[in-house]
């Protein structure tokens, strides 16, 4: 977690107090500022901006880091995580005298007492095989800029403009890795994650009405997600038509924030209020060897003189990190998964470097061939073998 503070700016002050009348109502810290306020933080504001709302408790956190610990402190105390499964059916059944569902996947067979259909974009399909409640599902794209930490925007907070009925609106933000991002848009689509020339150019309309002088021409990346917006609030209910579910629908924005209360509404729903948790285990903090003091870095290195080889040169990340990551809780055996647990490949050179070097510690540690190690998910395999060996091979 890293405590920035967020500014909502723009130029219409009733708005505003309407705002700070919200935040009082929500018991959450804020202040209006005037436009001498808000140059003295961030000089390079808009010529537009005039009144501005600062909320000093907002904090920046990582959504990939968050999510992975959580898994891994769950593997830690008992949790099963199994990826990649397609589910062909759920029925009830009776199982040592109880009655539990039964999950049929193309690949084995599992029993729950409960169910918790939480799968965002797939919700409506999972619903059909639970025989649980469908609902009406929109799809909005968010684009987004990704600018790496030499750029330096100038912002040493979150700055939104006044939200609209649409959302929150394009906001320029830094994140804990010290890049910064610029976006979103929020385009009604398809589900589909395609970055549209549209859509980037919309993102440097926008942003200029909020912060001036960004250089777009630095940026390193772009991408696209996908909202699932239904109706005007979150969905988080028991299911009336299959006792034992839980339906969670329309998690969007702020469902990051929400989420460790959304945990706790889910399990009073399951009748799990009065579960007192015990002794549950602890990670150790994940620290990357740029990181750690003179004398960590010296014990780490006695301990494994990975950490002595430069794999990513833009992130300073080691060989020792990637083989850390590689052999947290969670297993895994991808390029983006090392990426999302080490920074490796999300520098200035997008992986130019490292991606191979990545492949390589992969494959040593795991003990399997270029040829077997994932992109990201199934079927992204970064070879399909020796190119004087495999024949017929289409694009």
């Amino acid at each position: 977690l890293e405590k920035c503070g967020a500014l909502v700016v723009g130029d219409d002050r009733q708005k505003i107090d309407a705002l700070l009348q919200r935040a009082k109502q929500n018991g959450v810290e804020a202040e209006i500022w005037d436009r001498a306020q808000i140059l003295e933080k961030i000089p390079n504001i808009a010529d537009g901006v005039t009144v501005a709302l600062f909320a000093p408790n907002a904090y920046l956190v990582s959504p990939y880091y968050l999510t992975i610990s959580l898994v891994d402190e769950g593997i830690l105390n008992g949790g099963q995580v199994v990826l990649e499964e397609d589910i062909v059916s759920v029925q009830k059944v009776v199982k040592n005298k109880a009655a539990v569902f039964e999950i049929k996947t193309k690949k084995q067979t599992f029993y729950a007492r409960k169910i918790v259909n939480s799968a965002g974009q797939g919700y409506n399909e999972i619903a059909k095989i639970l025989g649980t409640e469908t609902k009406r599902l929109v799809l909005r794209r968010g684009e987004y800029f990704v600018f790496d930490e030499s750029a330096n925007l100038g912002v040493p907070c979150t700055v939104f403009p006044l939200p609209t009925a649409l959302g929150k609106g394009v906001l320029v933000t830094k994140t804990v890795d010290g890049n910064w991002l610029v976006g979103p848009t929020n385009s009604q689509n398809d589900g589909k994650t395609d970055v549209t020339r549209e859509g980037l150019e919309e993102i440097k309309e926008k942003s200029s009405l909020s912060v001036k002088g960004i250089n777009f021409r630095q940026a390193i990346r772009q991408f696209a997600g996908v909202r699932v917006i239904c109706g005007d609030d979150f969905v988080i209910e028991k299911s009336k038509k299959v006792d034992g579910v839980v339906n969670l629908a329309g998690i969007c924005s702020p469902g990051l924030s929400s989420a460790p209360a959304i945990a706790e509404m889910v399990l009073d729903l399951l009748g799990f209020e009065n579960v007192e948790e015990k002794g549950l285990k602890k990670l150790p903090k994940f620290t990357m060897f740029k990181d750690m003091t003179i004398l960590q870095q010296q014990s780490a290195l006695k301990r494994n003189k990975a950490y002595g080889q430069i794999v990513c040169k833009c992130e300073r990340i080691t060989k020792g990190d990637v083989l850390a990551a590689l052999n947290r809780p969670l297993k895994i055996k991808s390029v983006d998964g090392v990426k999302r647990r080490t920074n490796a490949g999300m520098g200035r050179c997008q992986g130019g470097f490292c991606f191979t070097k990545v492949v390589h510690a992969i494959m040593e540690e795991k003990g399997i061939r270029y040829e077997q190690v994932l992109k990201e998910n199934r079927g992204s395999n970064v070879a399909v073998g020796n190119i004087r060996e495999v024949k017929n091979v289409r694009n």
